[in-house]
């Protein structure tokens, strides 16, 4: 197999286009292009869709994609272990979170003490950022939802506590908690089915037996305040994610310990380039002066799986 062959095409790819392609590799596009043909010819594959302006992926190209990424990353991760790379003094970081109260304190802290590389930080759901790291586009993630797989290295970072999203003009706002039993003639404003946080919710209203008035759907955390601040209804957060807000009161939840874990992900063969080594080693010291997760997986364990990447239990009784 012709490698160069495979790094044009995996350049154009990347790249989304022949002319970025060849520049990236320092050659004339007419070079590039030949590159790309003939790995096409001498497999009788069709890898790209040429019919529009726009360079687009075949399903085959696709399917070729997904390994010339692992191919690349694999040769970039070779080339640090042989140079020996321990500096830091340039390369790239590609972070992936499904917030950014987490993941942009780990990174300010991490571009301090590593001036050198270039970080990225992408925002999505869970799922999305998972794909990310399983296709090496990107190389951490800082999430709350981690399946149970073995390709993954899991770094338990933090659990805080799932609170309240009251109006302040709402009369259970003068309270010093919210009970599970008030939210029965509530209407509720809750994230998207795959949330987190809406999934810890549910789970400590089943266990309570307590069904809401009315749920509103929500596709955000900026969504959510604002609708609970309009009086839409009772909304939910973690405990660090809330900066502060005028016109909501945060409230306990009385009853139920709702708790939400965060976890520092990356492949596990992953875990020894220098960058992600570098922000590993700077997540457990975060983890470290939070108290981390005493009761989650840690790193070289099985990773938490869904049921268990969070904590919604009734509240233990006084005696």
């Amino acid at each position: 197999m012709n490698f160069a062959q495979l790094r044009a095409f995996h350049a154009v790819a990347t790249e989304g286009g022949f002319t970025k392609a060849a520049r990236l590799l320092n050659v004339t596009q007419p070079t590039c292009s030949q590159e790309v043909k003939a790995l096409e010819e001498t497999y009788g594959v069709t890898l790209f869709d040429r019919s529009n302006r726009q360079v687009a992926l075949t399903e085959v190209g696709t399917a070729l994609f997904a390994v010339t990424r692992r191919l690349f990353a694999a040769e970039q991760e070779a080339m640090e272990l042989l140079a020996g790379v321990r500096h830091l003094d340039g390369g790239t970081l590609a972070v992936g979170a499904d917030g950014p109260f987490h993941a942009v304190p780990l990174i300010a802290r991490f571009t301090r003490a590593h001036p050198g590389p270039t970080v990225t930080l992408a925002v999505g759901n869970s799922r999305s950022m998972l794909e990310g790291l399983m296709e090496t586009r990107i190389d951490v993630a800082v999430l709350a939802d981690v399946p149970g797989d073995s390709r993954l290295y899991v770094l338990p970072l933090r659990r805080d506590p799932v609170r309240a999203l009251v109006p302040k003009a709402h009369p259970l706002a003068r309270r010093r908690a919210v009970a599970l039993t008030d939210l029965a003639t509530e209407r509720l404003v809750l994230r998207e089915p795959g949330s987190m946080t809406r999934r810890l919710i549910e789970r400590a209203l089943a266990a309570a037996e307590v069904t809401p008035a009315a749920v509103i759907e929500i596709q955000s955390r900026e969504a959510v305040v604002e609708a609970v601040a309009a009086g839409l209804g009772i909304g939910f957060t973690s405990a660090a994610e809330f900066t502060g807000d005028g016109r909501l009161v945060l409230l306990p939840i009385a009853g139920a310990e709702v708790e939400m874990d965060e976890y520092v992900v990356c492949l596990r063969e992953r875990r020894r380039l220098a960058v992600v080594r570098a922000f590993l080693d700077l997540a457990r010291e975060v983890a470290a002066e939070a108290g981390g997760l005493s009761g989650a997986a840690m790193p070289g364990s099985v990773p938490a799986t869904p049921a268990t990447a969070g904590h919604a239990a009734p509240a233990p009784r006084r005696r």
